[in-house]
C-alpha cells in the first residue's frame, strides 16, 4: 500500500505563532529564540508577516476600509511589497528587535506568514527550509 503524500505543500500560510512553535521543535531550539529570528527577519530582512491578506480585503477607488484594530503598513526594504499589520503586532516586532522584548504570544495572535514569503525569506538569507511546511526540499542546497 502506498504511503499518503504529506500535506505540507498545500499549507499556504500558517500563523506566526504556528511557524515559531512547528521551527524551534524541528530545530531543537526554544521558542523564544525562534521567534527573535522571525521578528528580527521581519523588520530587518523583509520577511513578509501580515495580519490581513490584502488579497481578501474588499475595497473601491477610495482605497481598502479597514473596521477593528487600528492597521499600519510596514517595509523593511523600499523595493519589497508592502505588509499590512495591526499597529500592537509592528510595535511588538520592533521591540523585539530594538529593545530585546521577551516575545509574547498574545501580542502576534492574527499574524501570519504566506509560504512563498517565507521561501523568499530563507532563499536570501541562505536558510534551509523547515521540513514541516516544505518537506525535504532545501533552498540553495541546504
Amino acid at each position: 500500500m502506498a504511503q499518503p503524500q504529506p500535506l505540507t505543500p498545500f499549507v499556504e500560510s500558517y500563523r506566526f505563532w504556528d511557524v515559531v512553535t512547528l521551527w524551534a521543535r524541528e530545530r531543537l531550539e526554544h521558542d523564544e529564540i525562534v521567534a527573535r529570528v522571525l521578528a528580527r527577519a521581519f523588520v530587518c530582512d523583509g520577511l513578509r508577516i501580515q495580519s490581513i491578506d490584502t488579497r481578501w480585503v474588499k475595497g473601491d477607488d477610495r482605497g481598502i476600509e479597514f473596521r477593528g484594530y487600528p492597521y499600519v503598513g510596514f517595509c523593511a526594504k523600499p523595493e519589497l511589497p508592502m505588509c499590512v499589520l495591526r499597529a500592537e503586532a509592528l510595535e511588538h516586532l520592533l521591540a523585539i528587535v530594538q529593545r530585546a522584548e521577551l516575545p509574547q504570544r498574545e501580542k502576534l495572535t492574527e499574524e501570519f506568514v504566506l509560504r512563498e514569503d517565507f521561501r523568499g525569506w530563507a532563499a536570501a538569507t541562505e536558510l534551509r527550509l523547515p521540513t514541516f511546511w516544505f518537506g525535504t526540499v532545501t533552498s540553495r542546497g541546504l
